[in-house]
Order: C-alpha cells, then structure tokens, then sequence
C-alpha cells in the first residue's frame, strides 16, 4: 500500500477523533499529545463510529458502549467489545497527516 494524504495536523484537535475514508475505508484519526493515530472506526461489537469516541490517555472510549481500543495497536480494552480494530501506520510530512490504508 502507498500513504495517502488525508487531513492536515491543524484539522485534528487534541482528544478528539476525526472521520477520513481511504480506498472506500472509514479510519478513524486521534492527536494524542501531538502524536496521531489511525485506527478503524467501526466498533466490532455495534458499528458505532470511534471516531464519536472520548480520549481517554492512548486509549479510545466507544461512544455507544463504552468499549475501549488502545489506539496504538488496535487491541480492545474492555467488553462489550470482544476484539479489537486494525490499526494503520501514519506519517506526518510538515502540516500533512499521511495513512497507510
């Protein structure tokens, strides 16, 4: 696969997650502290949208259930979810947020 542009560090506000579609799938971008992270956004165990999620440290909040996701690996945390979500690799070039998808 080939990084593609998809958002600009100015549009990811800190804590807070930011719905992009790449190759026709919906990721999930996170600033944590200046780092960002890519991850899928459909929660495994209702399809709810992580990117609607809270931040809580490296770690993303489902907003319907409450799940958690490690935003660096993808791993669930806590039920209901049951697995995790896949991550992707990310790239900042200047102002330009890149992701591997």
């Amino acid at each position: 696969m080939a990084f593609t542009k998809v958002a600009t560090l100015s549009e990811l506000a800190p804590g807070k997650g930011k719905q992009v579609t790449v190759n026709g799938k919906k990721i999930a971008l996170f600033n944590v502290d200046g780092k960002v992270f890519a991850i899928d956004d459909t929660c495994p165990h209702r399809g709810a949208p992580l990117s609607d999620g809270m931040c809580a440290g490296t770690e993303v909040v489902c907003p319907w259930h409450a799940a958690r996701f490690d935003l660096a690996t993808g791993e669930h945390r806590s039920p209901p979810a049951r697995s995790g979500v896949k991550p992707f690799a990310v790239q900042v070039v200047g102002d330009e947020v890149q992701v591997d998808a």
